[in-house]
């Protein structure tokens, strides 16, 4: 009898068949929902490191997070930046880094130069990593340049296959993007920093030359409004034969010693609160009561002017003690109203117009050597605070006689 048209055993093979079937359906079902628990893992990864632009927290996640992707005993990323490597390790145990070891692996080079992903199934022990006897070996791209791989590595023979290695693709493509956002983010803090450095350095520079006040003016509105001041103090200060003691000098020492002098005088002006305008020369200008106008103007002028002429006097017996050429200086002073401004559109300078600067200057060049000489204006303002010597009626180019008075102390 042929069994094949028996009833019964062809029940038995269908039977067979249907089970075999079900099972394999089974199976792909569990493979399906495995990958998709996976594919899922990585986009939580991906998630997460996208939310920072932190190179440091980046890796963080991912080296917590991707033991839900792969089984591995050892994680770790090699970022490439201006022909330089970085090691980092993100789980498992501490290895030796070895860069000459890491520059003569085959497959390592071969995913960071070629950018083709590594499935190493049994690894060479002399490699880089070669205590791992299964590896992947994945590169990360930016801009179709790779600067780095992340590596998976296992202990167990033939730990990985060709599902694993899709996997940990997609994850380097995610991390690929993450450290690319950071690096990007980087680079523009960088970029924002030196811009920082250069316009702190503009500002720098403006306010060498102009009042904060004022250069806040001009930086909004482009313009500088003159300002009228019914009452400010202006000083003059002078070296005695400079030209005379100048032809004794190399011009470096000229220079340098004049530097040495407007130098501390500006560190006095800068305590007392005054506006330095300029120096031409030999000749030192200040002024007190602006930008900001104030009511101690005159003391603070004197102040200053008192502690230059000390500054000077100590100079003087350094210089002569050294045998050296030394200068006296000249100390003049007015008050009154003046009107202030910048002039200029390139090279701005910010200056004072007025009789009462014409005056101060007067008081400077009618002075005497080492002495603070004011007008009669200035000694209503400060007589009760200073000791003052009436010098009386004195000639004053273009301006006839005026009183001047020689400031020599304070009151007790």
């Amino acid at each position: 009898m042929n069994s094949s048209s028996d009833p019964l055993n062809r029940k038995e093979l269908e039977k067979l068949d249907q089970e075999e079937l079900l099972l394999t359906a089974r199976s792909l079902l569990a493979e399906t929902q495995a990958l998709s628990v996976r594919i899922a893992a990585v986009n939580e990864i991906a998630t997460a490191i996208n939310r920072s632009l932190s190179l440091d927290e980046i890796l963080r996640v991912v080296g917590k997070q991707a033991k839900w992707l792969l089984d591995f005993g050892h994680l770790s990323v090699y970022l490439v930046k201006n022909n330089s490597g970085r090691f980092i390790k993100l789980a498992g145990a501490a290895i030796q880094f070895d860069e000459a070891t890491m520059n003569t692996s085959k497959s390592f080079q071969k995913a960071l130069i070629t950018g083709q992903s590594q499935l190493i199934k049994q690894s060479d022990p002399n490699e880089f990593l070669g205590q791992y006897s299964s590896q992947i070996i994945l590169p990360l791209e930016s801009s179709k340049t790779i600067f780095g791989v992340i590596i998976f590595a296992s202990i167990k023979p033939n730990a990985y296959n060709q599902e694993d290695l899709r996997i940990g693709y997609l994850l380097s493509l995610q991390l690929s993007s993450a450290i690319r956002n950071a690096n990007s983010f980087e680079e523009l803090n960088l970029l924002y920093s030196e811009i920082e450095k250069e316009k702190q350095k503009s500002e720098k520079l403006l306010l060498n030359i102009l009042p904060a006040q004022i250069a806040e003016e001009l930086k909004h509105t482009g313009r500088v409004k003159p300002v009228y001041y019914p009452s400010a103090s202006v000083l003059f200060t002078d070296f005695e034969n400079f030209s005379t003691i100048a032809e004794l000098m190399e011009p470096e020492d000229l220079v340098k010693e004049l530097d040495y002098c407007f130098s501390y005088f500006d560190r006095v002006i800068e305590k007392y609160n005054l506006e330095k305008l300029k120096t031409i020369g030999d000749s030192y200008m200040c002024c007190g009561g602006i930008p900001q106008a104030n009511h101690t103007h005159p003391l603070d002028v004197i102040m200053a002017a008192l502690q230059i002429q000390k500054f000077m006097a100590f100079r003087k017996i350094k210089k002569s003690k050294q045998n050296l050429p030394y200068w006296d200086i000249r100390i003049g002073i007015h008050s009154g109203s003046l009107l202030s401004g910048v002039i200029g559109k390139k090279k701005f300078v910010y200056d004072v117009w007025g009789d009462t600067v014409n005056l101060a200057s007067r008081m400077e060049s009618s002075g005497v050597a080492g002495q603070i000489n004011i007008s009669q204006a200035t000694f209503e303002l400060v007589k009760d605070s200073f000791e003052v010597e009436h010098r009386g009626k004195i000639l004053a180019k273009n301006m006839g006689e005026v009183d001047m008075y020689l400031i020599k102390g304070i009151k007790n």
